[in-house]
């Protein structure tokens, strides 16, 4: 099955609609914070919501995207570029501990500060945006 544009923007945008009563509030107790490798609703909250939605959106949803973490970024004339070597230093106009921007879609859908997890690098992600607002990005 194909799909055009049109029909995945009206997914996106059910799964938008579906997104806010997701986060619409609720009786219950609030969940505890989550640890920093939590990055999902837990199995139960999760599963519920995957069947209130239309298959459809469910495989949507599923779709892997690029994320990016902008560290910094400066503009440069091309000579300065083609000068650059192994062992060179850019130096940015932004504090070692300032917050980096979460980006999906070229659009920031978030913040948080770099850390080291073991011998990678990671993002303890302070602030997101919205569902509502994070699906809105992917679809433009």
């Amino acid at each position: 099955m194909s799909l055009t544009q049109t029909d995945i923007d009206s997914l996106l945008n059910a799964a938008t609609d579906l997104a806010d009563e997701a986060q619409a509030p609720s009786a219950s107790t609030p969940d505890p914070a989550p640890s920093a490798s939590s990055v999902s609703p837990p199995p139960r909250a999760q599963s519920a919501l995957a069947r209130s939605m239309p298959p459809e959106v469910r495989r949507i949803l599923s779709l892997r995207v690029p994320v990016i973490v902008k560290l910094a970024e400066q503009t440069m004339p091309v000579s300065a570029i083609l000068k650059l070597t192994s062992g060179s230093i850019l130096e940015f106009e932004r504090s070692a501990d300032a917050e980096l921007e979460l980006l999906a879609n070229n659009k920031i859908i978030g913040e948080g500060q770099a850390v080291k997890v073991g011998e990678n690098f990671g993002l303890r992600i302070s602030q997101m945006s919205s569902i509502k607002n994070t699906i809105e990005a992917l679809s433009e």
